[in-house]
């Protein structure tokens, strides 16, 4: 049987992949847009489901948006470790 895992378990796997330093901290405001990052997109899936409820490309145009979001989040992690 699979072992479950916490979703901070799963944020750092993704993390991991996406070559993210995990250790980078990230001041408040980086903190703060990457919440309007996951804010944004959050929003962008929900309307992407009403408008597309059973539409078979559903679930390519979420995994676009994620992949969106991955990127400008990947992009705040970096500007975290770069300076």
């Amino acid at each position: 049987m699979p072992e479950i895992k916490s979703s901070y378990e799963i944020a750092l796997e993704k993390m991991n992949k996406m070559g993210i330093d995990t250790s980078a901290s990230l001041t408040e405001e980086q903190r703060e847009r990457v919440a309007e990052i996951k804010n944004k997109y959050e929003a962008r899936i929900a309307e992407k489901r009403i408008l597309l409820k059973n539409a078979p490309e559903l679930p390519d145009e979420i995994q676009r948006l994620e992949q969106e979001q991955d990127k400008e989040i990947k992009a705040v992690y970096d500007e975290a470790k770069d300076t």
